[in-house]
């Protein structure tokens, strides 16, 4: 989907998504062939006439065969034509080395899986998902069918004007669609690049070209890096054209570095080394096979999506200083786990701390990097962002379906200067599994115990009532239909989309509203060297400034690594980020680590992360 206005980041709210194959198998004189399929739709039928869709098309089809790739285009396709263009790709690709598809126009998640909107597109029936779109799974497989690296660049995140239609059309049902892309995994060989976050919107800019396309078109045109430094430039060049709104991501599982135009002397594809049959599955982006150079100048790591925006922008300031950059696939925090544990990363991310007997079984070492928090949001009508209060033991009444309506003398209560309203409370909570579920449940567990006994906490539950919607987005987007609605999201995500928020009762007795202050409180009074691996989850902790429901995201690494030189270049990273990147994470609405807890990490650090002969890989600073 575009937008010629933008909705919020992850984390910060942005999210949207370019689907790239930017793997370079030739030199200048381009060795084996290579194929791409450009499509631009601009003209929809249905709804208003995309900007510059076009534009980014025709100059990307004229760059791919400036590099000397067989280009298929098309321009303003219907459902017939868009196939028809799939086809005659599918058969160009026979032999090919690589395969290259870019698409600029609307495209649509419904429950986890990414359309592409032709232009005659309706979407009035629930029918619609498949007879009037496209997926974007089938351009992926038939690319790995034939070519053995791939690359896909969607510029397909801006807001969709026909969503509603097919929300309308799915009834109960449509909850389940999302802004922007879905994330996506790639096959082995294959690299897929958003042109913003998963769920987030991307703009579609004032000029010629939209800023993701602008910024591909500038590397392509003027560059002999690699492509996953060429990727690292785009979202430095995105990033501070739209002032940090929107953040390119990807998702890799190349074999090899390429280029698109190698440098003088250098072979347009570094060979790799063969992939083994028992190669890890395709949503694990593959990294060189342990036991070959990594370069120093990139430090791997993957796993939740949470941090990615500040790790992206902790990369572009550290690399500016350094010379060294960071290359993080927000793959999710199961998968970040994944890496670790198999050796495909130097460090992993999660929401959700392991526990004391995973981190012992593996031998890890944890530690918390940056902050953010669950928010309770509302629609009530007469209630303002702040005006509204509600402690614990009420919250969860609420999501056990106790609590039927706004005017209930326990609610009035706790807020007698509102003149609550005789409203049914519908209350909304995610459909897919979420650290923001788990800390909010978690937190109801902690104050409740009917809820602890009930429904416990985890990432996902048996709601005992209420509708669920998919991400922060299918919560918000719920909460803001249905008058009465209360839910919960992501602090940030709350912030940026200017959500009306209700303040909470801590543990002090305090009615205390979520900002950067609250969150830090909650952290400064946690006890995190007592919890092994720093594995402490904010909620109900004590401090009168405290919010109840913080939340920290985590890093794990290998106690003894393979690679001691990259994990020595990761704790510098990080030691930089805690010493120099409080601002930065501010600015993107996180809350930074409090320096007592920095302090405590810094000595983990020099304990526990060693070389083969037991040496700090990082000792502790003065």
């Amino acid at each position: 989907m575009r937008m010629t206005g933008y909705g919020g980041l992850v984390a910060m709210g942005v999210r949207a998504a370019v689907v790239l194959l930017l793997l370079c198998v030739g030199s200048a004189a381009h060795a084996g062939k290579r194929v791409a399929l450009v499509i631009g739709n601009s003209a929809y039928q249905h709804a208003g006439e995309l900007a510059n869709t076009r534009n980014d098309a025709t100059d990307m089809a004229a760059a791919l065969r400036a590099h000397g790739f067989q280009v298929i285009d098309g321009f303003d396709l219907d459902k017939p034509a868009f196939e028809r263009k799939v086809r005659d790709f599918a058969v160009a690709l026979v032999g090919a080395e690589v395969g290259v598809f870019f698409y600029a126009g609307h495209g649509i998640q419904v429950s986890g899986q990414n359309y592409l909107v032709p232009v005659d597109a309706q979407l009035k029936t629930a029918s619609a998902l498949d007879f009037e779109m496209v997926r974007l799974d089938l351009v992926q497989r038939t690319m790995e069918r034939e070519a053995p690296t791939n690359i896909l660049f969607l510029d397909a995140c801006r807001d969709n004007p026909l969503a509603p239609n097919l929300a309308r059309a799915m009834g109960t049902r449509s909850t389940d669609i999302g802004r922007g892309l879905a994330a996506a995994e790639s096959g082995i060989g294959t690299l897929i690049s958003f042109s913003t976050q998963p769920g987030n919107v991307a703009l579609d800019g004032a000029g010629r070209n939209s800023p993701f396309a602008g910024a591909l078109l500038k590397q392509l045109t003027s560059s002999n890096d690699d492509l996953s430094a060429m990727l690292i430039a785009v979202r430095n060049d995105v990033m501070r054209e739209t002032q940090r709104r929107q953040v390119p991501w990807e998702h890799s599982a190349l074999t090899g570095r390429f280029y698109f135009s190698p440098p003088a002397g250098a072979p347009a594809a570094q060979p790799s080394a063969p992939v083994p049959p028992a190669a890890p599955p395709p949503a694990i982006a593959a990294l060189p096979p342990q036991g070959t150079v990594r370069s120093p100048a990139i430090i791997a790591g993957a796993g939740a999506l949470f941090p990615y925006p500040i790790y992206a922008l902790w990369s572009e300031a550290y690399k500016k200083e350094t010379g060294v950059a960071l290359s993080y696939q927000s793959v999710g925090s199961r998968g970040g786990i994944r890496q670790i544990q198999t050796g495909t990363a130097v460090f992993g991310a999660t929401d959700v701390p392991l526990q004391a007997v995973d981190l012992q079984r593996d031998a890890l070492v944890q530690f918390p990097t940056v902050m953010g928090g669950v928010v309770v949001i509302v629609n009530i009508d007469g209630v303002k962002a702040g005006e509204l209060t509600l402690d614990g033991p009420i919250l969860a009444r609420i999501f056990l379906g106790e609590i039927k309506s706004w005017n209930d003398p326990a609610i009035q209560r706790l807020n007698p200067a509102l003149r609550l309203p005789s409203q049914p409370i519908v209350a909304v909570h995610r459909s897919d599994e979420s650290a923001t579920s788990y800390v909010l449940t978690h937190y109801l567990s902690k104050v409740s115990p009917d809820w602890r006994t009930r429904v416990g906490a985890n990432t996902a539950v048996q709601w005992p009532a209420g509708l669920g919607g998919r991400g922060n987005d299918g919560v918000a987007n719920t909460v803001a239909q249905t008058k009465g609605s209360i839910g919960y999201a992501e602090y940030a995500y709350a912030r940026h989309n200017n959500l009306t928020f209700a303040r909470l009762v801590n543990r002090d007795g305090r009615a205390v509203a979520p900002n950067a202050a609250t969150l830090m409180a909650a952290a400064s009074n946690a006890n995190w060297e007592a919890t092994p691996g720093f594995g402490v989850i904010l909620t109900d902790t004590s401090g009168a400034e405290s919010w109840p429901m913080a939340s920290a995201s985590f890093v794990v690494m290998r106690k003894q690594p393979d690679d001691p030189a990259a994990t020595r270049e990761a704790l510098k990273f990080f030691a930089w980020a805690f010493a120099n990147g409080d601002r930065l994470a501010e600015q993107l609405l996180y809350a930074p680590m409090p320096d007592n807890v920095v302090g405590a990490i810094q000595r983990l650090w020099a304990a526990e992360i060693r070389d083969a002969s037991g040496r700090p890989l990082l000792a502790r600073p003065n």
